[in-house]
């Protein structure tokens, strides 16, 4: 329950900032659009960071960004990004699958949500984990920056069988 009052606040605060920068909804191209681009841009993060490195992560993110972390609490801007990375470097073992949800446009706020099936830990011990994660993209002239994020760990998740 907490994490749908704490989903609920960032999505209002996502609105409240996407007001001010465009009060008008993206058309279908425009919103096909920036969900290729946003995706693109989140599987490039995982690529990179399933060889170790969290660059890619690090810098895509606004200088405002905030999260919390599964295992450490909220961390204010980067600081939290940057720990991560330091605790992945020469450790690029991770496999993930990556699973699109869910893809929101207002302006040049945009809000996705997927989910992640990992089979090996960055150290290389193999799992069955599943998390939902849930980013909010602000576009930065030409390009996207994370402004926050929103994981967690989907302990009771299990896969529709089809």
């Amino acid at each position: 329950m907490r994490f749908l009052q704490v989903l609920a606040i960032i999505a209002a605060m996502v609105l409240l900032v996407s007001q001010g920068a465009s009060a008008q909804l993206g058309t279908h191209d425009e919103i096909n659009k920036a969900r290729g681009e946003v995706w693109a841009l989140e599987q490039s993060i995982y690529a990179s960071r399933g060889q170790g490195d969290f660059e890619p992560y690090i810098n895509g993110a606004s200088e405002y960004y905030i999260a919390p972390f599964p295992t450490a609490g909220w961390s204010p801007g980067k600081d939290g990004l940057r720990r991560t990375g330091a605790s992945l470097k020469g450790n690029g073992q991770e496999k993930l699958d990556m699973n699109l949800k869910a893809f929101t446009l207002d302006g040049d706020t945009a809000v996705i949500y997927y989910l992640n099936h990992r089979t090996v830990r960055p150290a290389g011990e193999v799992v069955d984990e599943w998390y939902e994660v849930m980013h909010v993209w602000l576009r930065d002239g030409d390009g996207w920056k994370i402004l926050a994020s929103m994981p967690r760990r989907a302990i009771d998740y299990e896969p529709l069988q089809e």
